[in-house]
């Protein structure tokens, strides 16, 4: 019996999943470089090289990559990565993990402004039950919508202080505050700190940006603990070190009250009693 020709794997399907990543790392690169019309004219030849890959795609039942497919992407690699200056290569950085500096700020601006509607709402659920239910995922999402955007505040300030002060030669904080697998670690534990932390200052922090929304502003001594109680969840999140701070205040405060690492005082032994003479 012949083989029907939906059966056979197209050549274009490659089973290799670190190909195809680096493949799509590549055509990313390149159809940045042609937006910004930036792309050097003497290496004519990777598009010769990447026009030869073709539309190669990921699939599991996809063939294997041969050694001259690896050799052309090797080639194309090799030749953006040493033709590209600093300001180029920290231009398209930014341009791909754009996820982080753009969307995921929006996302969590979004959860904000749900929160804040959310206690509106909450006052037409009284005595219902959806009274807690609302009210808990307000707090929640208030909670983790302020910390993620402290973390992508710190992202943006980072990025910027960075980008103001490098030089030619500073290329190793561009790259870890540009580095997708940083970006993602440090938003998850600003989060989780701004969560863990902040959750008890949660609902206060809502309500009382809830109720300065229909408030005027008094400038007197209690403004700055306003404030701070609205910021206390994305003052967790933006900084790590106010957070190591509390921790370690916090395990010192446990360590004192349960006497963890104190020297154990030791009562002086009674004098011996000397014999007198009869």
């Amino acid at each position: 019996m012949d083989v029907q020709p939906g059966n056979q794997s197209s050549p274009l399907k490659i089973g290799d999943r670190l190909f195809i990543q680096q493949l799509d790392y590549t055509r990313s690169l390149i159809t940045f470089l042609i937006r910004r019309q930036a792309f050097p004219e003497k290496l004519s030849d990777i598009l010769a090289n990447l026009a030869a890959l073709g539309g190669m795609r990921y699939s599991p039942a996809g063939r294997a990559a041969s050694e001259e497919e690896w050799r052309k992407l090797y080639a194309i690699s090799r030749g953006l990565a040493s033709e590209l200056p600093l300001e180029i290569a920290t231009a398209f950085s930014i341009w791909r993990l754009r996820t982080f500096f753009g969307l995921f700020p929006l996302i969590f601006l979004i959860m904000g402004i749900a929160a804040l509607e959310a206690m509106y709402f909450l006052g037409y659920a009284q005595g219902s039950a959806w009274f807690y239910f609302i009210g808990l995922a307000a707090v929640l999402s208030w909670t983790c919508a302020l910390g993620g955007l402290g973390t992508s505040a710190f992202f943006g300030t980072s990025l910027l202080a960075q980008l103001a002060s490098a030089t030619g030669d500073d290329q190793a904080k561009l790259k870890v505050i540009t580095d997708g697998t940083y970006l993602q670690t440090r938003l998850m534990i600003g989060i989780l700190f701004a969560f863990v932390l902040g959750l008890p200052f949660g609902h206060l922090s809502l309500k009382t940006a809830s109720d300065s929304l229909f408030k005027d502003v008094v400038w007197n001594s209690e403004l700055f603990t306003t404030v701070l109680y609205i910021l206390a969840p994305f003052l967790l999140g933006f900084s790590t070190a106010l957070v190591l701070a509390i921790l370690e205040r916090l395990i010192e405060g446990i360590k004192t009250t349960l006497g963890v690492g104190q020297p154990v005082q030791q009562h002086p032994s009674a004098p011996a009693k000397v014999a007198s003479g009869v």
